[in-house]
């Protein structure tokens, strides 16, 4: 009897005082929030967290800063100024620079081994390659027959390049009908004795990624005494090369990062801290005319002349045009500065000049010296 009562008042005291869980059945067991029943109904209007991120931040406004370069109070430079400041200011960097640049040169005799066994050098890499290449001409093709071609040149065409070939280099006097005739002449006239080496700076050059332009080049450099070295610099410059076109190429590919300023290459290029005075686009357009035909120079300069006297009239849109001035115009070279479009309900076909008014009256006045 005295046991059954000692242990009803051991559990009378265990229910007044809880008992705390051991450290190993505390992790084990922890208490979870009980799970809504399926029956429970969200509020209907109550937002959901995407619809409150697009209300948070639909209604600011969007800020944009107005410091633009027309707000500062510095006027722009001429490029002789910007060129001649840029120069004052050498690199940091130049001691390694140079140091690339040598190493590149230790190169030079595997290049002309490559160039006698017909394969055609290319260079790519970061950097401007012009002065490593010129570094080869004159170290290496000085005593030879070379030429060199600036691809960057706005106004570089493959006549111009062909035309070199045939009249400079094998002294033709002479000219042909189409392309094709020309690059059968150069085949038939360059001889085993006879070695010309083409320097071509950016051959992926806006006037030179053409079909016809890229098709000609793979067939002077397929040829066993014409010897081709190139620079490339675009990222997407392989790609006007098919298979055929490479097997006539037969490039062996050189990296050569220089990290040097791509100066010559872009100073035929619109930029905002230099000042526009049209010499580039003067320049191009009388170089690129001077190609043409006596009878499609008037013509032009009749369309200059007619687009000027109108310049003032809102209700001008372009000269009308014929079939014949849209052959006359079909070169590639001339459609950098004509626009052809259509204007009114008629649907007539009109010719602009996309130069500039300034620019257009010194190209007549030019014109009238010459």
């Amino acid at each position: 009897m005295e046991e059954e009562q000692k242990l009803k008042k051991e559990d009378k005291e265990n229910l007044k005082t809880p008992r705390t869980p051991s450290r190993g059945l505390s992790a084990a067991l922890y208490k979870t929030s009980a799970k809504k029943s399926k029956n429970t109904s969200e509020p209907v209007n109550q937002p959901s967290m995407v619809e409150e991120y697009f209300e948070a931040h639909g209604s600011s406004k969007v800020l944009t800063s107005d410091r633009t370069l027309e707000r500062l109070h510095t006027p722009k430079l001429d490029r002789e100024t910007l060129v001649r400041l840029l120069e004052g200011k050498p690199s940091c960097y130049s001691k390694e620079i140079q140091q690339l640049h040598n190493n590149h040169r230790t190169h030079f005799s595997k290049w002309m081994l490559q160039l006698q066994l017909g394969f055609s050098v290319l260079v790519y890499g970061l950097g401007s390659k012009k002065a490593l290449l010129e570094d080869f001409r004159v170290t290496h093709l000085s005593q030879e027959i070379h030429l060199v071609v600036n691809g960057f040149f706005p106004s570089i065409t493959l006549k111009s390049i062909l035309n070199a070939l045939t009249c400079e280099v094998l002294e033709h006097q002479g000219s042909f009908r189409t392309p094709s005739d020309q690059i059968q002449f150069i085949t038939q006239t360059l001889k085993d004795n006879l070695h010309v080496y083409l320097l071509i700076h950016n051959i992926d050059g806006p006037m030179l990624r053409g079909e016809k332009t890229q098709s000609a080049l793979g067939q002077l450099a397929s040829l066993p005494s014409l010897h081709l070295v190139a620079s490339l610099d675009h990222i997407n410059a392989p790609l006007v090369w098919d298979q055929f076109k490479l097997s006539q190429f037969n490039w062996l590919w050189w990296e050569c990062v220089t990290f040097q300023h791509y100066a010559e290459e872009t100073s035929y290029e619109n930029s905002l801290l230099v000042q526009q005075t049209g010499a580039l686009a003067l320049s191009s357009l009388t170089h690129v005319l001077r190609s043409l035909t006596p009878n499609a120079r008037g013509i032009f300069k009749l369309l200059v002349k007619f687009q000027l006297e109108n310049k003032d009239n809102p209700s001008y849109t372009g000269a009308h045009t014929f079939r014949t001035l849209l052959e006359i115009f079909s070169v590639v070279e001339v459609s950098i500065f004509i626009q052809c479009h259509n204007s009114g309900a008629d649907g007539v076909e009109y010719l602009t000049v996309a130069v500039d008014a300034r620019t257009l009256m010194d190209f007549l006045e030019n014109e009238e010296v010459d």
